[in-house]
């Protein structure tokens, strides 16, 4: 697949950081290559995409925000880092798995501030329940 002529990594086409790219086609547009190309970077030089638990394979997620980090610590020179080749992968590496962690924090909070929501809501209707029962008494 080529390029289609979009620019690559045009964050404004993506809503900012809020926006998920949810198809190889839509990576590969984002990042101005072609499908397989991101399909190979993925596989070979470890490009941030997700896999949705319990799906096949082939349904990936990814966030224009990971993608253009991965790209900025993938492209700056060694030279410019000061780093060593094996240094900048392991950092890299870090880097992904701290991403990767922080996102699933953020999920944990969402979910707990639901639950804490559902369980405020149960004790409202557990308190007025109790009260119409004093009342009937």
């Amino acid at each position: 697949m080529t390029n289609t002529g979009t620019s690559a990594m045009n964050p404004d086409d993506y809503n900012g950081h809020a926006a998920v790219l949810t198809s190889w086609k839509d990576i590969a547009r984002y990042m101005g290559k072609g499908v397989r190309t991101v399909q190979r970077w993925e596989q070979d030089f470890g490009l941030p995409v997700r896999r949705p638990k319990g799906s096949s394979k082939k349904a990936v997620l990814a966030r224009p925000r990971d993608l253009d980090v991965w790209v900025a610590m993938r492209c700056g020179s060694r030279a410019e880092l000061g780093l060593p080749a094996k240094s900048q992968s392991h950092s890299m590496a870090a880097l992904l798995a701290l991403n990767a962690k922080i996102e699933t924090a953020r999920q944990l909070r969402d979910s707990n501030q639901l639950l804490m929501a559902e369980v405020s809501a149960a004790i409202t209707a557990l308190r007025s329940r109790l009260m119409e029962l004093q009342l009937r008494q």
